[in-house]
Formats: C-alpha cells, structure tokens, sequence
C-alpha cells in the first residue's frame, strides 16, 4: 500500500518515504527529494476565468488533482501482480463533510476507471477557489455560452462541436491543453474562425521522485471531467440553472470490449463507460452540482457520427487535423495501427470520405507493417476480433466490460453501436489486409 497526502499547504504534508508521498497541491515543484507538486498552472489559469468558480465543483477539481498525482507518482511495478496498485489518498478540500458521503461512488468509480484498489480520506484545509483578476488580453468569458463540452482535438470530439453549433448552441470547450494537444486544439478552432470560448489548462504533476511515472494515465479522464464539470457549474453560476456538460464518444470507444482475452483489465480504457458516468453523475447530484453529464453518441458508431454531422462543410474542412491516434502524445504523429486509429481510419471508409490524416509512414500500408513490422499487438487483436464478429455473442462480449446502469433499450442500442462499430473494422481490414 502506498499513502498519498495532497494538500496545499506545504507545511502540513508528511515526510516523504518510500512508501508515502506528500503532493503539494496548486503549489511549484518542491526542490526536496519525494515530494511531488500538482496544479499551479490550472489554478493561475483559472484567474482568468471572468465566471463564478463554484466552491463544491472546485474541491471536486481538487480531489481529480489529487487522484492524477496518484496515479502519476504510485509505481505501477510495485503492485503485487505488476498492475493493480494499493492506494490510500488523503487530499485537503474546502468542505470535507460534503464529499465524506459519496466516498463509496468515489472510490467504485476510480477502482474501476484504473483497475487499482482505492481508498479516499478527506480532511480541512483545501485550496478556496481562485478569484479572478482583471487581464483584458488574457480573459475567458464564457457568460454568453449555454453549455459545456469536452474538446480534446480527436474527432468525436470535434463532430460534438460542430452538432451543437449546428443546433444553435453556445459550448464553453473544456480541454486538456498538453503542450503538442493545445496547439492541435487552437488550430482547428482557428480553422473555423474563431469565436468560441474555450478553456484549456493540464494537471501537469512535477516533483523529485524516486519512482518513474506511470505512463498509461488510467485516470486522466477523471481530471478532464472534473475540469469539465467546473466549467458547467460556473455557467450554472450566472443564472442558477442546471447546465450539460457534453462528453462526446463513440459507441465502440465508449464501451471498449476486450479485444483478447488478455486485455480485459490492463488494456481496455472505460473513460467514458455508462457505469463509470452514472457513477459521476451521482457524485455531482448528492454534492448539489447541477450538472448532467451526458454523451450523446453512446449508441452511434464512429462512421455513423461522421455521415451523421450536421455541419459536413466545416467537418471536411478540420476532420484530418484531429487527433485520434494513442500514441500521439510520444509521437507527435499518428501511428495508423494502434486501435484508436484502426476505429478511426474504419469510420471514414464506412462514411465513403477520403481520409488526408498524416500517419506514420509504416503505419499507411497495414499489410506490410502485419508482415514485416513490430509492436503490432493492436493491429492483430483488432483483426482477430473482426474475424470472430460473425460468432461473437455481442451482448456476452460488452458484459464484459462491466454492469451497464440503463433501461433494456439503452442497452440494447449500445450494444448494437458495438456490433455496428465493430462491422465498419470488419469492412475496412478486409480491404486492406489478407483476412
């Protein structure tokens, strides 16, 4: 078990030992060997935000905060069976005795979202939220905007920009601005002239540790949403009406079957699984956030989300600049084959748009990278998945991902999504390898 103690007086952490570590939360890299720092940069960004900062939406960004300095600092090597990790967070927020309640759906959730084993403690002291300064240049007013949505820079996320636009809706963009991911983000809202107000900022945990740092990130998206519902409730501010915070996510991406066996725990991501969101979504309601998170492409594949846009103009116009691809933070470039991009390049062959994405070069031609490459882990799991469709029980396949909290139709439909998802990779392989 390792003791995680986040606060952000630095004072008030313990020792660092090799089986503790104190993070100093909103506060700059300590010079001290052990101890790890988390959120500066947000929490400056967030002086430029011209909106109320709830107090309660902002302990939830601090204890995402927290949770990320967690599973950034925790060595993943050191779990008993090499994956999932024993760990104990204690985190300082403002209002303690509000989130002591909801730990049971904190903890399920992180538990699930990681696959580590989780145990939070709250206690006084946390970080109040930023106040907002005056800078002209540098302000973020989302006063004008109607809701929020999640805008990474990939393509569903884009296609949910562009629906709501099309539908006369204002969103407040919500990005993780990692350095490479924010210029993505810029340029393609460059692409489209500009006017929309968009917040981005990034966790960006730094310290002098001992330990390498976890590089899978299960937990990222816990940190993104945190971010997103923060946004919302500072809409919620100006007029006391609940908002939606948009997560835009395809059907197959959203449920994420086990491609092989093997991959049931450490491979398969549920960032956006139902029963992980119905899980936040019960946080924010018994905290008193009046957000809904919801997704509303959970039952479309990604090649029906790119026939379906409503704005195809503007879609062809910024589509190839998305970034789809898992590897694109190492890279730089999208490697074509990981399965991200397979579920990617098998949505514009169904939708009949051409593809102009720049992959890597040995990633084009999928054959030859099958017959002469290395690290084809996902291209292979992906093509023996799609020669088993036809015998596949799909409904036996995405249980297991796990418990699905919908009506029988929602389940239905998104298990259809799965198959419809799964048939455009079917499709698209069988055009470009020996299947």
């Amino acid at each position: 078990m390792t003791a995680v103690f986040v606060h952000p007086e630095l004072i008030k952490l313990p020792a660092p030992k090799s089986d503790v570590i104190p993070v100093h939360l909103y506060g700059s890299t300590p010079s001290k060997k052990g101890v790890a720092a988390i959120g500066l940069g947000l929490y400056n960004r967030l002086t430029r935000l011209k909106a109320p900062v709830d107090p309660v939406a902002f302990d939830f960004l601090s204890l995402s905060m927290a949770v990320t300095a967690s599973d950034t600092f925790v060595n993943r090597d050191d779990a008993a069976d090499g994956w999932a990790r024993d760990i104990q967070l204690t985190v300082a927020l403002v209002d303690p005795a509000r989130w002591i309640p909801v730990q049971p759906l904190l903890t399920r959730a992180l538990n699930f979202l990681s696959g580590d084993v989780w145990s939070i403690n709250f206690v006084g002291g946390g970080a109040p939220p930023p106040v907002f300064k005056v800078r002209s240049r540098l302000v973020i007013d989302p006063k004008p905007c109607d809701c929020a949505c999640l805008f990474s820079g990939g393509l569903d996320s884009a296609i949910g920009m562009l629906d709501l636009l099309s539908k006369g809706r204002n969103p407040f963009l919500v990005s993780h601005a990692y350095t490479h991911d924010a210029q993505r983000q810029v340029e393609i809202l460059k692409m489209l002239g500009g006017g929309l107000v968009r917040f981005g900022a990034q966790a960006n945990p730094r310290g002098w540790l001992a330990v390498g740092h976890d590089v899978q990130m299960r937990t990222r998206s816990f940190n993104f949403l945190a971010m997103g519902v923060l946004m919302a409730s500072a809409l919620v501010g100006f007029d006391n009406n609940r908002r939606t915070l948009f997560v835009p996510e395809n059907g197959l991406i959203a449920l994420n079957p086990p491609l092989t066996p093997r991959r049931i725990g450490a491979l398969s991501t549920r960032t956006t699984h139902p029963y992980y969101l119905d899980l936040l979504q019960k946080v924010c309601d018994q905290v008193g956030l009046l957000v809904d998170i919801e997704n509303p492409y959970a039952s479309k594949s990604k090649g029906e989300m790119i026939m379906g846009c409503l704005d195809q103009v503007r879609l062809r116009q910024i589509a190839d600049r998305t970034v789809s691809c898992g590897k694109w933070k190492r890279k730089r470039v999208q490697c074509g084959r990981c399965v991200p991009c397979l579920i990617r390049r098998a949505a514009y062959h169904s939708a009949g748009m051409k593809d102009g994405t720049d992959y890597q070069p040995e990633g084009e031609v999928l054959q030859h990278f099958l017959d002469h490459g290395t690290d084809s882990d996902d291209l292979m799991a992906m093509l023996l998945a799609a020669r088993r469709l036809p015998t596949t029980d799909i409904g036996k396949w995405v249980a297991q991902t796990g418990p699905m909290p919908l009506s029988a139709v929602d389940r239905v439909s998104r298990v259809d999504a799965v198959r419809r998802g799964m048939i455009e990779v079917e499709n698209y392989l069988k055009s470009q390898v020996k299947f």
